[in-house]
């Protein structure tokens, strides 16, 4: 019902008190019988802007949902490419950390390769719909508690705490390379480090294989990071689909993302 209309229940109820013609029964009744409709009338109202409510925020919800799965999905791919191109680095430092060993130093191949002393992938991920979901105060509509959880753990925590150590660790690696290594050892002419005429330099043999120990940790937690995204994928779908019937395996994702 309008405002127009509810005033002018309003309006013939307190003319109905005022109906001298009336019995004061058949006063309060009509009176009463205008409180009701109005009552009614509100009531139903608010009811249907209400409910009109929980569904324009249930799609918010759901759009959400969908958007930050593919997030995940691409952030977890993204990891595993980077494992795999940063592999490379790993095999030479474990080739060179094992001919150090053995006293056998192939200086072709440890100088040639010499680029992957510096080398590094840093870890990247984009978080501008959590961000702007968790600014709108949108979080408050996910009511499975521990997704709403599970998410912000990841975007608050998890990510963030990878990206931050993976700059640290760069930052190190290069810093030490530079006061160890690149400080000491000659250049060659396409630019890479001439370091096997140092090898037996105390400070260049300890930064060879600390920063060995490094890159596998960093590729240790990229590998422990892929299985954390993707249970809170598999958290969202089930969420998808016994919430709001959307099946990620079947559905078409052409639908307006938040």
């Amino acid at each position: 019902m309008s405002e127009e209309k509810v005033i002018q229940h309003a309006h013939k109820a307190v003319h109905a008190i005022a109906k001298k013609e009336k019995t004061w029964w058949g006063r309060i009744k009509e009176f009463l019988g205008e409180i009701i409709i109005i009552v009614i009338a509100v009531s139903i109202t608010l009811w249907f802007h209400n409910w009109n409510d929980h569904v324009h925020e249930r799609k918010i919800e759901k759009e959400f949902l969908i958007g930050t799965r593919n997030d995940l999905k691409v952030t977890a791919e993204r990891l595993d490419t980077d494992i795999m191109h940063y592999q490379h680095t790993i095999d030479y430092y474990d080739t060179i950390s094992a001919q150090m060993s053995e006293n056998r130093v192939d200086k072709k191949f440890m100088d040639d390769n010499s680029g992957n002393l510096t080398n590094m992938l840093g870890f990247e991920f984009d978080n501008s719909r959590f961000e702007s979901f968790k600014s709108s105060g949108y979080l408050r509509l996910i009511e499975n508690q521990k997704l709403l959880q599970d998410i912000t753990k990841l975007y608050g925590v998890t990510l963030p705490d990878r990206q931050a150590s993976d700059l640290i660790v760069f930052t190190e690696r290069r810093n030490q390379y530079v006061q160890y290594i690149g400080s000491k050892v000659p250049t060659g002419p396409q630019g890479n480090s001439i370091v096997s005429d140092f090898i037996n330099d105390p400070a260049v043999r300890f930064q060879i294989i600390w920063q060995r120990n490094m890159v596998h940790e960093i590729r240790d937690q990229k590998v422990k990071l892929i299985p954390e995204i993707q249970n809170v994928i598999k958290e969202i779908d089930e969420e998808l689909k016994d919430n709001f019937g959307y099946d990620s395996n079947e559905t078409n994702n052409d639908e307006t993302i938040f």
